[in-house]
């Protein structure tokens, strides 16, 4: 479904036809290394590139995805990723949009590449989506940036976050770390890890997934939600993950 491709990762963000959301979608192009937002212009004579051109402009300048921030209400409603030169392309809803300036004791994003946690995408339209976003973020990351982005995928909805993270000493009322066996891990008895929360926080939940570019009447797909049958013989109608007990601490994001 993807075409191999040795480029590092390059984005090129832009928005929905006459948004208002370029202060989010400019928060975006801290959280993809290597991107730049562009504008789509709203003049009543201008002409209103679709989604397969602008696609095209950036294949043309080595960019190796285009993401989509879409709006309802002037909020932010939806995430479109279309992995370039031609697909595939991911729809996403969004939910729980909070910036980072939002949230309490929250730091700033320093330009570093950050580390990339995927969490619980276990089957086969988990393991392609974590795929898609596996390629969006460089192989390397500058580990002295000490910045993490988690995508923790739970029944089926994707929660993103990013955070930094900073060790220090273990205080006295703490316990040590164990490991599954429930004995002591050496080395870390008296290390710990502190997070701070950077933003922007949401939450994706996976709508359909294209197999060429650009959403139109009678196009082919390989996945969408509700859908009777899937295109692809691999069983992508299989949910993100495989039912788990539920996180109650993330859980609430979405509630």
């Amino acid at each position: 479904l993807f075409e191999h491709n040795d480029k590092d990762p390059k984005v090129l963000i832009t928005t929905s036809i006459n948004s208002f959301l370029h202060e989010e979608a400019s928060l975006l192009t801290s959280l993809f290394p290597n991107s730049v937002y562009i504008k789509r212009t709203a003049h009543f004579h201008a002409h209103k590139y679709s989604i397969s051109e602008i696609s095209s402009f950036a294949a043309n300048r080595n960019f190796t995805h285009v993401v989509i921030l879409n709006e309802d209400q002037k909020k932010p409603a939806g995430l479109d990723i279309v992995h370039l030169p031609h697909g595939p392309m991911f729809h996403f809803s969004i939910s729980n949009w909070v910036e980072g300036a939002k949230l309490p004791g929250h730091g700033n994003p320093t330009s570093h590449d950050p580390e990339l946690i995927l969490n619980n995408f276990r089957t086969p339209l988990g393991l392609l989506t974590a795929h898609l976003f596996r390629q969006i973020f460089p192989p390397q990351p500058q580990i002295q940036g000490r910045q993490v982005v988690t995508l923790h995928n739970q029944r089926d909805y994707i929660f993103v976050r990013r955070h930094r993270y900073v060790f220090r000493d273990k205080r006295a009322t703490e316990k040590s770390i164990v490991g599954p066996d429930g004995k002591l891990v050496e080395g870390v008895e008296d290390i710990r890890a502190g997070l701070q929360e950077l933003g922007p926080r949401f939450t994706l939940k996976l709508r359909r997934i294209d197999k060429g570019i650009q959403r139109r009447s009678g196009q082919e797909w390989e996945w969408r939600a509700g859908a009777p049958q899937f295109k692809d013989p691999v069983e992508l109608k299989k949910p993100l993950t495989s039912p788990i007990k539920p996180d109650l601490a993330l859980a609430e994001d979405h509630d």
